[in-house]
């Protein structure tokens, strides 16, 4: 048996042949760029254009792209709605206008080129990569035309099938070109819009010797510093008895006062309080000791540092979430996810007792929840399939991306319901994400593979092509002019293309090459309503076009 013939009648085989060398492609790197998973996609359509056979069943991409997108909204979750209120209206008019620009460049080609309506629509959605958007195309033609339905619904896919997939490629590669010719700090991005998502901070740990701010309040200092979310009171020894600082009322000179935060935060509260003082209160565990514990009890997923209120009930506090492989500080409002490792400060006494309330258990964190997972995920996905009625008799749905998105959107927010915990630990998620994602770019790449041979072979095709090139190249171009024109941050910027592509290949490639939370929550932000315009122009298109 050939080897075609041996992948064609083994579906697993083939699918574990495209995720391996594309995984293998993706960890190439040039001039310290690499595509990462997003590579699999670009290995389907090279495998999957040697035969046509040669392609997973539906289910693979189907699920792989619902499982994927869910996934991202349940990481969001917890600061999508607060970036939203922050930002979220510019981003979406940005978002319309370079979809508008996207609309008028494929109408403008197909009007240069002698393309149908149809076919121009079908360009839409395949240069944008966008099954929905076709969809929708599909549905308004047989509105417009019921007597020439079918005939135009195929213009509407060949355009689709001959241009599918360049959106990615060129967002990608106007991304790849631009950080080659201009080189982008990350790290200080991710640190310079901690209003958006929480970044990663270098904490240190000040003792201070009160000396200035004698008579302050600690409640009222405590407050303030919780604002700003970079610096934290810990330990108070007013002689020799040692105290957590949360549970003294006033600041006396002469007092010794650790505090941890940023290095400029802490090096200003001294200045403002004080001096600094030596040895370290951290050093002495006599009476209070500290220790990193686990969060692994699903009841705890979502909530407040507030709302367990340790100072008062173990007389204990948190002072850090190591969250992945960074550090937060713990402010009253930061909420708590599953997986979360917290720096816990208390006496020997009651160090078992908090243990006990936040879990410690790596076993507990290893078992997916799969109640939480499967029924959120089937909640977006009938979310996904409520058809809304349009005029001319069309309909709109939010398809297997979009549902499942916004379901993960607000149960990430939630947290629990119940006994149902919509939370999963970080690793399940970035694990499960990987998952998805890989099973959809393999699934589509084999799929897209024989249109993109077929295209090159047809001479008549290169109209459609070309079409499909200028809007893809021209949608790329525009979102990096006008998004840096805009001053906003290449890391949300990459998110932000993502998105509007509402395809997870320019969001995996941005999250390996900015390494911070923000690619991801400018993808959250304005995925769903991309996704919505999409469909929409797409529909107008037709409408507007059809004679």
């Amino acid at each position: 048996m050939s080897p075609i013939n041996l992948l064609a009648a083994n579906a697993v085989l083939l699918c574990a042949v495209v995720l391996g060398l594309g995984h293998l492609l993706g960890s190439v790197r040039v001039r310290g760029v690499a595509l990462g998973v997003a590579a699999v996609f670009f290995v389907g359509l090279g495998v999957g254009a040697l035969d046509e056979r040669l392609r997973l069943p539906d289910f693979a991409d189907q699920f792989g792209l619902a499982l994927f997108v869910y996934l991202i909204g349940l990481a969001s979750g917890p600061t999508f709605f607060a970036a939203l209120r922050r930002r979220g209206l510019l981003d979406n008019i940005f978002v319309a206008g370079i979809l508008t620009v996207a609309a008028l460049t494929a109408v403008g080609a197909a009007a240069a080129l002698h393309l149908t309506p149809a076919t121009a629509a079908g360009v839409f959605a395949g240069a944008l990569v966008n099954a929905p958007a076709l969809g929708g195309a599909q549905e308004a033609l047989r509105a417009v035309d019921p007597a020439h339905a079918d005939a135009l619904a195929s213009d509407a896919a060949v355009g689709m099938s001959l241009t599918y997939g360049y959106g990615v490629v060129a967002m990608i590669g106007a991304l790849i070109t631009y950080m080659i010719f201009v080189r982008v700090d990350f790290g200080r991005e991710a640190a310079e819009n901690t209003h958006l998502a929480p970044a990663p901070m270098k904490l240190v740990e000040r003792t201070v010797r009160v000396t200035r701010g004698a008579g302050a309040g600690v409640r009222e200092l405590t407050d303030e510093l919780a604002r700003g979310g970079d610096a934290l009171l810990v330990r108070l020894r007013r002689g020799d008895q040692m105290h957590l600082a949360a549970t003294v009322d006033v600041l006396r000179e002469g007092d010794l006062l650790s505090v941890v935060g940023t290095r400029a935060a802490t090096r200003d509260l001294v200045a403002r309080l004080g001096e600094n003082a030596w040895p370290a209160l951290s050093l002495d565990r006599s009476t209070l000791d500290f220790r990193r514990i686990t969060v692994s009890d699903p009841a705890l997923a979502g909530m407040a540092v507030a709302d367990l209120d340790l100072p008062r009930r173990h007389r204990a506090l948190i002072t850090r979430v190591r969250r992945g492989d960074h550090d937060l500080i713990a402010t009253p409002a930061t909420r708590l996810l599953l997986g979360d490792r917290v720096r816990v400060v208390t006496s020997r006494d009651h160090m078992p007792d908090v243990t006990a309330l936040l879990g410690d258990s790596d076993q507990s964190l290893a078992r997916v929840n799969f109640t939480g997972l499967t029924l959120g995920l089937a909640l977006g996905l009938v979310l996904g399939a409520v058809a809304v009625p349009l005029a001319g008799g069309a309909t709109l749905r939010l398809g297997l991306a979009a549902g499942p998105l916004i379901a993960g959107l607000v149960l990430g927010r939630i947290g629990r319901t119940g006994r149902i915990t919509w939370q999963q630990p970080r690793s399940t998620i970035a694990v499960l994400r990987q998952v998805g994602v890989a099973l959809f770019f393999a699934g589509v790449g084999l799929k897209s593979g024989g249109a993109l041979v077929r295209g090159f072979a047809d001479g008549g095709a290169w109209k459609t092509i070309a079409a499909g090139v200028l809007v893809a190249a021209g949608t790329a171009v525009a979102c990096i002019a006008v998004g840096r024109l805009l001053r906003m941050p290449l890391s949300w910027l990459m998110g932000v293309m993502a998105g509007i592509d509402t395809n997870p290949a320019v969001l995996t490639f941005a999250e390996d090459r900015a390494r911070n939370e923000l690619p991801a929550l400018a993808y959250s932000t304005v995925f769903p309503v991309a996704m919505v315009l999409k469909v929409l122009v797409a529909q107008l298109m037709i409408v507007l076009l059809h004679h």
